[in-house]
């Protein structure tokens, strides 16, 4: 009778220890591999900012007193430059979400979804050489980056966020 109660003792240890070690496992799987390293601030001011400003600078139309000029790419290279900004933005929305940096896991997470999706469909209408559309999608990524800055930037609850520009 010892020998069999040990021998059980012994199955019960190892059947709980068994059934730890996959719990144990995916707890370590589950923390991300990466590593933020820049402060929201440095994202916004060394990818956000930067990037969107040659996407809104990329097309237009200056008027003066002597005449109209348009504004648009000129070359395969200001072309190439415009898509390398867009997939730079989209994916400092997707760095914006990241654990550490996003604001909370609501309208923060809406308003870096909606980076993604601007930055994405700036993406789209330079790689289509279409300089209306690239206009008409830097509005909306005009849009999606004031709806962050009203809800985030501009308030006096959370103040020194992000520094001016």
């Amino acid at each position: 009778m010892k020998i069999y109660s040990a021998l059980l003792a012994a199955a019960s240890c190892l059947l709980l220890t068994g059934c730890n070690k996959p719990q144990a496992a995916a707890t370590a799987a589950a923390a991300p591999p990466y590593k933020p390293v820049a402060t929201l601030e440095e994202v916004m001011h060394g990818m956000v900012i930067p990037n969107a400003e040659v996407v809104w600078d990329a097309v237009g139309y200056v008027s003066t007193v002597k005449g109209s000029t348009e504004i648009k790419p000129a070359s395969e290279d200001d072309w190439i430059k415009i898509e390398a900004s867009a997939i730079t933005l989209t994916e400092a929305g997707n760095l914006l979400m990241m654990s550490g940096r996003a604001k909370d896991n609501a309208k923060w997470m809406e308003r870096c979804r909606a980076l993604v999706d601007a930055g994405s469909s700036v993406l789209k209408a330079a790689k289509a050489r279409n300089p209306e559309e690239l206009f008409t999608r830097g509005g909306d990524l005009f849009d999606a980056c004031q709806e962050c800055h009203f809800q985030y930037r501009f308030t006096t609850k959370d103040p020194g966020t992000f520094r001016s520009h």
